[in-house]
């Protein structure tokens, strides 16, 4: 056989190889998000898993050396976090009102198809009581930092707070909201409603009350 021919031979059988591994990978991360969202991570073995995926339980091993790690592969790549992570770099506003409504409504539409994923979030809370958020952390917390001070110096009216206490507020605020929709997501009158984002953005930068009619109701009557 021709040198050449036999190198692209070669180079053709290695890359098969190499798609085959990232197919395995993929079937094997699939069966068990779909297996570890309805029977949670302890009630789910490796063996369900294989079956599920259509591979030996060995192979499952020559991608992951353990149960555990499996779920955090699973967890890192599906984390929601992620996705609000991109919708907050992709944010855009010229003065922080701006800013907050655009991250807002940007990260409605990251969440949108995530709600799955957010399960996984709490098999973390609840099966590992958050042992891998550091792992997360890594990722997600520098891009929503810097969005943090980018709110800050859209407005110079915004207290000087620590970025790290202003990105718990904003998306914790978020997440209560995204979970209550979750959680109520069988009761049509409590889904997204047009303009609940909008509302929530005027919440986190001015609060519930309205401070003019709060000042015109303590103003005393003239005579």
């Amino acid at each position: 056989m021709n040198p050449v021919n036999e190198r692209s031979f070669g180079e053709v059988s290695t890359q098969s190889g190499v798609l085959r591994s990232k197919h395995t990978r993929e079937s094997i991360i699939q069966a068990a998000c779909g297996l570890f969202l309805h029977q949670g991570y302890h009630g789910t073995s490796m063996r369900q898993v294989a079956h599920e995926a259509g591979v030996t339980p060995a192979a499952i091993y020559n991608h992951f050396e353990s149960k555990e790690a499996l779920f955090t592969a699973l967890l890192l790549a599906r984390l929601p976090q992620r996705a609000l992570a991109r919708a907050l770099a992709q944010a855009r506003g010229r003065g922080a009102d701006e800013l907050v409504h655009d991250a807002l409504n940007k990260m409605g539409e990251a969440m949108a198809d995530q709600y799955d994923n957010l399960r996984l979030v709490f098999i973390e809370l609840l099966e590992f009581q958050g042992q891998h958020a550091a792992e997360a952390a890594v990722e997600i917390l520098p891009g929503a930092f810097e969005f943090a001070t980018r709110l800050q110096q859209a407005d110079r009216r915004l207290r000087g707070l620590d970025p790290s206490i202003i990105t718990r507020a904003f998306l914790g605020l978020f997440m209560s909201h995204a979970i209550a929709l979750a959680f109520f997501r069988q009761i049509p009158s409590l889904g997204l409603r047009p303009g609940d984002l909008d509302a929530l953005g005027d919440i986190f930068l001015y609060g519930v009350l309205d401070e003019r009619r709060a000042l015109s109701q303590a103003t005393p009557a003239g005579p």
